[in-house]
């Protein structure tokens, strides 16, 4: 399992999450990433740990293919689960050296990552598409994630799998009785992304505990905007900020109602808590059986649904027994579409790669170490032809990449 790093996050915890489903299955897992929190919890499980750092560069990391591959060698790894792009100039060329079948994760309900990458970093205009063709498989989290994947590169249908970020539902049995709707829970990246959603969520616990003044409000996580949501949330004395956790079941405990977006809607109503989904653009949906199939095809981001009119009514004049038909309803809908013990893909993998890619790997590098210094001439000597020879520099390097792949 290759991923960035071990901190809190969706794709972090969807990761943790796919450790345990394997290793019930009778895989023996690794994984290689940055040192987090969630180390302690992957060496409990006996998972083995490789550090490495992945850095964001405008190159393939040949310099440690060699050591990368002394490690698979060693530990007789036999596929590579890559979930983030940054790995993919560390890993590509590792992979292709050693025939090793891999499966290309895509996490994000929010289009645009690969475009971003491509066009910041100009190496993944060649390993992206390189990563996608030569992966057994393609294994999306919606079908709306597929498209846009296939949209950029026009893969084989059959090589798409489209399988949600799924729960270990062991995980998140509770016992606690609901008794009211006293203490809310949000669980983020305090990240600028998530700012409309975060601060709609605040905006609606303050309506909420102006009736009841007790009522309280937990957000968990950290990150960058943590202080602009402070000031935010600077008036109402019963928001808290408690910082990043480690455990959402524990945290789940301590709440009645539950809003955010994406996995921690489903960690909440595997909880059996009242979620809302407070969306990318702040809107808020209150999750029931009349909209979650919908609420799930954008993987609870509240993309492609609309706002719960009278939603604060709705809250207040929930009974005990309108709390528990809806968290029961949402919960056997869960627990059938969002168990990883059913969602684990454990056909034996296999790889079409027909070329050597380490000629093509260097080659490419080589070309993007001559444009930084062509780039570099245009900022500081201003040559008059540097666009024509910009031009046919470009032409030259597609020409010589086009061969390569197709040899």
């Amino acid at each position: 399992m290759c991923l960035q790093q071990l901190d809190i996050g969706g794709v972090e915890t969807a990761v943790l999450t796919l450790c345990k489903g394997y290793i019930r299955a009778g895989a023996k897992v690794y994984v290689a990433a940055k040192r987090g929190l969630f180390n302690k919890q992957l060496e409990e499980l006996g998972v083995n740990f490789f550090e490495i750092e992945y850095e964001i560069k405008n190159k393939y990391v040949l310099e440690r293919q060699e050591e990368l591959m002394a490690y698979c060698k060693e530990n007789k790894i036999t596929e590579i689960h890559i979930h983030q792009y940054p790995c993919v100039i560390y890993w590509l060329p590792v992979i292709m050296q050693l025939k090793i079948p891999y499966v290309a994760y895509v996490h994000s309900i929010i289009p645009g990552a690969p475009e971003w990458f491509m066009a910041t970093f100009p190496v993944y205009k060649t390993a992206l598409p390189i990563f996608f063709e030569n992966a057994s498989k393609v294994v999306c989290i919606a079908e709306s994630t597929r498209n846009d994947i296939d949209a950029l590169f026009h893969l084989d249908k059959d090589k798409y799998l489209i399988i949600p970020n799924s729960l270990n539902m062991e995980d998140f049995k509770t016992t606690k009785e609901f008794k009211e709707i006293k203490t809310f829970g949000l669980i983020a990246r305090l990240s600028e992304e998530k700012i409309p959603s975060i601060k709609a969520a605040i905006a609606f616990f303050k309506e909420f505990s102006k009736e009841k003044q007790d009522a309280k409000f937990l957000i968990a996580g950290s990150g960058p905007m943590l202080n602009d949501l402070k000031q935010y949330a600077k008036d109402c004395k019963n928001v808290t900020f408690i910082g990043s956790i480690t455990n959402s079941k524990d945290f789940m405990e301590k709440i009645d109602l539950y809003l955010g977006v994406d996995r921690t809607i489903l960690e909440a109503i595997a909880c059996h808590k009242i979620a809302i989904i407070s969306s990318y653009k702040g809107l808020l949906t209150l999750v029931n059986k009349d909209n979650i199939e919908q609420a799930s095809l954008q993987n609870f981001s509240g993309n492609n649904l609309t706002e719960t009119k009278d939603l604060l009514s709705q809250i207040n004049s929930l009974t005990k027994t309108d709390y528990q038909k809806i968290t029961t309803a949402n919960y056997k809908y869960v627990n059938e579409k969002y168990n990883v013990d059913k969602n684990l893909y454990t056909d034996i993998l296999t790889n079409n790669y027909t070329n050597d890619y380490r000629a093509l790997f260097e080659s490419i590098n080589n070309y993007l170490e001559e444009l930084t210094k062509l780039n570099y001439e245009l900022y500081t000597k201003k040559e008059n032809t540097f666009f024509k020879r910009l031009k046919r520099f470009i032409k030259r390097i597609l020409s010589k990449i086009k061969r390569l792949i197709t040899k």
